[in-house]
C-alpha cells in the first residue's frame, strides 16, 4: 500500500506552508525521524491539531489515553523493542485482535511488523504523540511492580462498587452481578487471561 504524503496534505489543508514543509524535510534528511513528529517538534503544527487532522483524513477514532488504565499484562503482548521502535501502546485485546494506539497510522510497515511478531490481528486507534509518550513512560518503564503498588484490594473494590450503586438509588445490581461483570471486562480487555484467572482461583481455595 502506498504511503500518503502527509506533508502535501498538511499544506493543502493550510496547516503547513510550503516553506515550513521544506524546512521540515531538510530537518528530516539531516536528523531522521517521522515528518509528523518533526513538524510538531519545530512548532509548525500542534500535536493536537495534527492528531485531529489525521483522524479526519483516515476516519479513525481518537483515544484519550489519560482516561485508560493500561495494564502490564496487556502491554507485554507486544515486544518492548517494537513499542519503542514504532511508538505505539496496546489499549485492548479481544478475540485475538490487538488494538494499538498510534500517532502515525500511515506507518504500514510498523503495523505489519507488530502483526508478524505477535501473531495477532491488529486494529488501530489514534492518539497524540505526547499522550503515547506518557503512556509508554507510565506503563512500559514503570513495569508490573509499580502497578501492583497502585492496585486496590479486590474486597475494597467490590465494596466500593456496591456501595456506590446503592447510593445512586439503584439496588437492582447485586454484588455477584458486579463480580461477574468485572471478570468479563477484565477478560475482554485483555487485562488477564482465563488461565491466569483459574490459577488465581485455585490459590484462593
Amino acid at each position: 500500500m502506498e504511503r500518503p504524503r502527509l506533508g502535501s496534505m498538511l499544506v493543502k489543508a493550510r496547516l503547513l506552508t510550503e516553506e515550513q514543509l521544506k524546512k521540515a524535510v531538510e530537518f528530516q534528511k539531516t536528523v531522521g525521524g517521522k515528518l509528523g513528529a518533526i513538524v510538531v517538534k519545530l512548532g509548525f503544527v500542534s500535536d493536537e491539531a495534527l492528531t485531529a487532522f489525521i483522524a479526519k483524513q483516515q476516519d479513525l477514532p481518537i483515544v484519550d489515553l489519560s482516561r485508560l488504565v493500561i495494564p502490564w499484562n496487556l502491554v507485554k503482548r507486544v515486544p518492548k523493542a517494537l513499542i519503542e521502535k514504532h511508538h505505539v501502546i496496546p489499549t485492548a485485546f479481544k478475540d485475538n485482535v490487538l488494538t494499538l494506539a498510534v500517532s502515525d497510522p500511515y506507518d504500514y510497515e510498523a503495523i505489519e511488523e507488530i502483526q508478524l511478531a505477535t501473531n495477532y490481528r491488529i486494529e488501530i486507534n489514534l492518539a497524540s504523540r505526547e499522550s503515547i509518550n506518557k503512556a509508554i513512560t507510565d506503563v512500559l518503564y514503570a513495569g508490573p511492580e509499580t502497578q501492583s503498588e497502585r492496585a486496590i484490594p479486590v474486597d475494597d473494590l467490590m465494596k466500593g462498587l456496591y456501595e456506590g450503586d446503592k447510593k445512586s438509588g439503584d439496588s437492582s445490581v447485586s454484588p455477584l452481578q458486579i463480580q461477574k461483570a468485572l471478570v468479563a471486562l477484565l477478560l475482554e480487555k485483555g487485562i488477564l487471561t482465563q488461565k491466569e484467572l483459574l490459577e488465581r482461583a485455585r490459590k484462593m481455595k
